[in-house]
């Protein structure tokens, strides 16, 4: 693993109860026009991303490290409009992947905001040394000088800087680009931008995407597992009607070298298969999934070449299990009630060329698991227990899906009844004098690091 050394002294400061180490804390932050001191670069500029503020963010872990080797990192939030959940402000929970009990948690105030935006996706740096937190000003999605994209130590949970962005941020994962470099991608909801951060110099923006690039209304990405590209769901301009496409950007230069026609309005989340030649995007307005054949150099020769009925409504996330017979949507209800609580699974090997009429034949079922809004899956990094961590922003919960017995086989409550969106497994390991280095392995960017080389080995896939 080519990781960053994380030094620290494990001093705990921490409550113990019950056997589970919890620490729950809202720090609350002066926000002042930081001096950037050469913080911004010629994409900041450009991309309007500006830093906001900066904190000596060193001092004692919140949580142990050595005694929670492979943690789930997730947000935890006010929920939509701040209804219902237990929390007024944005913050963090820190979940152990192998016990499922809660370890640490932290909340954030920002001088002068009233109202929190519901943070969507919580991102980590791949050396697991810093933890993404999108926020901004409630209410609105598109929110114009709202936006704020927290960077935290993931040790200490506190706060290092405050980026101010054009409009609220959405989602932030990691990724490595064709070039090897280690990489966090973040981008914000509407007509924002996509922006990529260098997490091992300071967290400058090195590179991105504009949303004018895009002809139309830029929504998610993701970037395929050999690095070279990154795919933007799409949605027509603002009251021009017709269908959604991909943006395929070259991560070498951040331009968009094609557009794919997805047959749906509403395309939103994409997979990617370990081998890099075909992506799966869900559609949220006709309930469907189409796949994407990656085959050859040039994506100006790839089509869409299959889809099917995502046997879900409204599905938001899909994913892949490890064999990658099986696609498993979440159903969000987008576009539809909003209010899902179910899984879809998909047979991806019996897809269906257009017209979309014929995409029926994959759907394999459907499946009830109480998640109430579930929107974004993240697969375990284990193999062997086959796991899809799902996060229920409607229920305060994530739901622990067991993909080979098709069941629930845990429920993990929110440590402060918090709304919780996304997330990522981190493996961390001990090392001399205290010092942890650390690797995302799973998150909304699918498997990472370690864990997606295990995947090829498993399928034979030779690098």
């Amino acid at each position: 693993m080519k990781n960053l050394r994380i030094a620290l002294i494990v001093t705990l400061l921490i409550a113990i109860a019950g056997g589970v180490t919890v620490w729950n804390a809202s720090q609350p932050v002066i926000e002042v026009q930081a001096q950037n001191d050469g913080w911004e670069t010629d994409w900041s500029k450009n991309l309007g991303v500006t830093l906001l503020a900066e904190f000596d963010s060193s001092g004692p872990a919140a949580w142990d490290p050595g005694a929670h080797p492979l943690v789930f990192f997730t947000t935890e939030g006010p929920g939509y409009s701040g209804l219902m959940s237990g929390l007024t402000e944005p913050g963090v929970a820190i979940i152990d992947a192998v016990t499922k009990e809660p370890v640490a948690s932290a909340s954030f105030a920002l001088e002068g905001v009233e109202a929190y935006f519901e943070p969507h996706g919580l991102g980590v740096s791949p050396d697991g040394r810093w933890l993404y937190l999108p926020t901004g000003t409630n209410p609105g999605f598109g929110a114009v000088g709202g936006g704020r994209l927290l960077v935290i130590d993931a040790l200490t949970l506190k706060l290092n800087k405050v980026l101010a962005v054009p409009t609220n941020p959405h989602h932030a994962k990691a990724f490595t680009d064709a070039a090897g470099n280690s990489r966090v991608l973040a981008y914000t909801f509407r007509e924002g931008g996509f922006y990529v951060l260098d997490h091992n110099d300071d967290n400058r923006v090195v590179g991105g995407v504009d949303n004018g690039q895009l002809q139309g209304r830029g929504y998610l990405a993701f970037v395929s597992p050999n690095g070279k590209w990154m795919f933007i769901t799409t949605r027509p301009p603002r009251g021009v009607p017709g269908e959604g496409f991909v943006a395929v950007v070259d991560t070498s230069n951040w331009r968009v070298v094609t557009r794919l026609d997805t047959f749906d309005t509403d395309p939103i989340w994409v997979a990617f298969n370990a081998e890099s030649t075909k992506a799966y995007v869900t559609g949220g307005h006709s309930s469907v999934v189409v796949r994407i054949n990656m085959e050859g150099d040039s994506p100006n020769a790839w089509t869409v070449d299959g889809g099917s009925s995502a046997a879900a409504i409204g599905p938001y996330g899909v994913h892949l299990n490890w064999d990658e017979d099986e696609l498993w949507t979440v159903s969000k209800g987008e576009g539809a009630h909003n209010r899902g609580i179910s899984l879809g699974l998909v047979n991806p090997t019996i897809f269906r060329p257009p017209p979309i009429a014929a995409w029926t034949p994959g759907s394999v079922g459907e499946f009830f698991t109480g998640c109430m809004r579930g929107d974004h899956g993240t697969l375990h990094p284990d193999p062997d227990l086959e796991e899809l961590w799902v996060t229920c922003n409607g229920s305060f919960e994530i739901v622990v899906w067991d993909m080979f017995a098709r069941e629930v086989i845990n429920r993990i409550p929110m440590p402060n009844g918090g709304s919780t969106h996304s997330g990522a497994f981190v493996q961390y390991e001990a090392g001399p004098m205290g010092e942890f280095s650390g690797e995302v392995v799973s998150d909304q960017n699918g498997l990472q690091g370690s864990a997606l080389e295990t995947k090829k080995e498993i399928l034979g896939i030779a690098d």
